[in-house]
């Protein structure tokens, strides 16, 4: 559960009525009760458990690992870096590696994987917002608001995760 002992709330009625069986799968008794079927999800990227899979094993969903850190809560927490308040994991928009920022410097980063460029507040590949463009424009007179730090879940939308 993304590192965390503790249960995770059901992704469907966001309740904490919950029990964690063997492995990562997580048993909703509400839900169970709702659907009059027993309805079973992963701990850690909170999807519907697989049917084929065995209740005292590992998630056997694609990309399980990548949508569980997605979904963490950690946040990058130093005031003197540029991506203060940004998840502290994010997945590249071209190959889906997953990456964490060093917190030096502005936040654009490359993917060491597919060389994508982009910014780690706002995921988007070309940013107006802080980075080193934005010494150039201030330079000429301009002024350039702080982008947007946007949440995993466009990421996770945009991947189709």
């Amino acid at each position: 559960m993304s590192g965390s002992a503790s249960v995770p709330k059901c992704p469907v009625c966001h309740k904490s009525d919950v029990k964690k069986l063997d492995g990562q799968c997580v048993l909703c008794l509400h839900c169970s009760s709702w659907l009059r079927r027993v309805y079973r999800f992963c701990g850690a990227c909170l999807r519907e458990w697989s049917s084929d899979c065995p209740v005292d094993s590992t998630c056997n969903l694609p990309n399980c690992a990548l949508r569980a850190a997605l979904l963490s809560t950690n946040r990058i927490n130093n005031p003197k870096y540029s991506v203060n308040g940004c998840p502290y994991f994010r997945a590249c928009p071209t190959c889906r590696a997953l990456l964490t920022h060093t917190g030096q410097g502005c936040p654009n980063i490359v993917c060491p994987q597919c060389h994508t460029s982009f910014c780690f507040r706002c995921l988007h590949q070309i940013c107006n917002g802080i980075g080193i463009v934005d010494l150039n424009f201030r330079l000429q007179g301009h002024r350039i608001e702080r982008c947007t730090i946007v949440e995993n879940s466009m990421s996770l939308t945009a991947l189709g995760l």
